[in-house]
């Protein structure tokens, strides 16, 4: 099967939509081991994410952006990248946020949702008003895509990483121009990296040299940058944009009724350290969305949106009209 889709790209489409419509579960593990073989893993995961994208029972919004991460950093930090999203939406930026349930806590960005009562339930329809309205939509990922749960099975048989573990940020349906991708390692960044030149995306893929899959609070931050179809790449440290370094004491709690807690009060501005790391990740989206020059004033423009009480008023906003499926 490797030879089938690696050594000839004109069939590989052909090949992944027979996997996805009629397979057993140990031909779709025989095509997951073949991905990790291949070395040509950027154009299929590409073309995987592309087909998974187009069987989804929503479709491509126009001029919105995503703040994505892997995941399975193991840091229990706040939920950040969704706080990002919230913070710079209250900005006017078009938000279409992909996500789920925590895999391995309670923790996801689906669960701090639910927490704050949003509801998932929506069409195309209320998915565009949702955005026009607030700037913001959050998708449940498995609600309006079944294509990852055909390869449940396959992936508990071979009981190792694929490729199924990195598509999460690149299967947005909404299919955002501009992204903002946080893994936790070179390895992966240099895959998405390859992504977004193959499919024209612009924004941009970091790791923390602490493993943090967000711009960490106290460690040097790598981000690559693309736009244009060409990449350039910056590092970047707490240091630089606030003077000191936070704790991941500060940030993290284990429980998750905490750490939602936690995440909520860096909203609204009543945790110091909460809301400097949020606005520190929104101040990355608000420039590779045009609306800064630098991380620097972007981290500033959006904690003075915390700190005003802006945010804290979208949010309800964001709830308010969520409610009408």
């Amino acid at each position: 099967m490797q030879s089938e889709f690696t050594e000839n790209n004109s069939n590989l489409r052909l090949a992944i939509n027979s996997i996805l419509n009629d397979s057993t579960d140990e031909q779709k593990a025989d095509f997951l081991i073949a991905i990790n073989e291949s070395e040509n893993s950027s154009e299929i995961v590409a073309e995987l994410a592309s087909i998974i994208k187009n069987r989804a029972s929503l479709s491509r919004i126009s001029n919105v952006s995503d703040i994505v991460g892997t995941g399975g950093d193991s840091k229990n930090t706040i939920n950040v990248s969704t706080a990002s999203a919230l913070v710079v939406s209250s900005l006017g930026v078009r938000i279409a946020k992909h996500g789920n349930f925590g895999a391995t806590s309670n923790k996801g960005s689906a669960d701090f949702l639910r927490f704050l009562g949003y509801n998932f339930e929506m069409d195309q329809a209320s998915l565009e008003r949702r955005v026009t309205e607030t700037s913001f939509a959050f998708i449940l990922a498995p609600r309006f895509n079944d294509s990852f749960a055909k390869f449940a099975m396959a992936r508990k048989m071979i009981a190792v990483k694929t490729a199924f573990n990195y598509l999460g940020p690149l299967t947005n349906p909404a299919d955002p121009d501009i992204l903002m991708l946080g893994v936790t390692n070179h390895k992966i960044s240099n895959l998405y990296v390859n992504y977004m030149l193959l499919n024209g995306k612009r924004g941009c893929v970091l790791y923390s040299e602490d493993g943090m899959d967000e711009i960490s609070p106290y460690s040097r931050t790598n981000i690559t940058f693309i736009r244009d179809n060409e990449s350039t790449k910056e590092i970047i440290s707490p240091d630089e944009i606030f003077g000191e370094r936070i704790g991941i004491e500060q940030i993290s709690r284990v429980d998750p009724g905490e750490s939602f807690r936690l995440t909520m009060d860096g909203l609204a501005g009543h945790n110091n350290n909460a809301a400097r790391f949020i606005a520190l990740n929104a101040g990355l989206s608000l420039l590779i969305n045009g609306r800064v020059n630098n991380v620097s004033e972007g981290y500033r423009n959006a904690l003075e949106a915390i700190n005003s009480g802006l945010v804290h008023e979208h949010l309800q906003k964001v709830l308010e009209v969520a409610s009408f499926a």
